[in-house]
């Protein structure tokens, strides 16, 4: 068992980096984001992650590869290419596709945890949007579910919602470790290889729940 298996986080700050996580792998980030990520950490667009204990070195890794790519326009231009290369299979073979199907099983697309995640939308009574029209096990829709969990668990107090988020984080916790390995091989502005590095690191902690 890891060191970071050992730690929990309350479920609303989970559910706060989770949603942030998702911010940083649903789009290419824009210049605001990009100037919004470079402010100091306590109080720039990070804080959701500094707050929780043993991701200074991730997030400090993040904010380090950022200002390594110079001018915030020109660090907005090489994460965008970043991003395409990485996440839009424009890399080729030296991608690192967002979709749990490429780390289960054959490694071929639209596979059984596409099926898995489809129905567990449809239980949740939630579906993809036609703004992101992706597959249900793409990263960012299993992190979207999860924080959608955290806050009803977080809320409700129920046991089935609470063994919803549970759930999500376990499965999670089981491919998004190669997911990063793959952002690491391939990721040349170390941005999305140290975010994913970070995702990681906090899907390998337990969630808190309020008593």
């Amino acid at each position: 068992m890891g060191e970071n298996s050992l730690l929990s986080v309350s479920a609303p700050v989970y559910a706060d980096a989770i949603r942030l996580c998702a911010r940083l792998f649903g789009s290419p980030l824009e210049l605001a984001d990009v100037e919004a990520i470079l402010r100091p950490e306590e109080s720039g667009v990070l804080k959701p992650l500094i707050r929780i204990e043993g991701l200074s070195r991730e997030v400090e890794a993040m904010a380090a590869a950022l200002v390594a790519l110079g001018p915030s326009q020109k660090a907005e231009i090489a994460l965008n290419r970043a991003f395409c290369q990485l996440f839009m299979g424009l890399g080729g073979p030296k991608s690192a596709a967002p979709y749990e199907s490429a780390y289960r099983g054959s490694g071929r697309l639209y596979q059984e945890p596409a099926g898995e995640m489809a129905l567990l939308l449809r239980q949740q009574g939630m579906e993809t949007t036609t703004d992101f029209p992706e597959a249900p096990d793409h990263l960012v829709v299993e992190l979207a579910l999860f924080d959608d969990a955290l806050r009803l668990g977080a809320v409700s107090g129920d046991e089935s919602d609470m063994a919803t988020a549970e759930g999500l984080r376990e499965r999670m916790e089981g491919w998004v470790p190669a997911f990063a390995q793959s952002c690491r091989d391939h990721d040349r502005t170390g941005f999305y290889a140290s975010a994913a590095s970070l995702l990681a690191a906090l899907l390998a902690r337990t969630v808190d729940w309020p008593a």
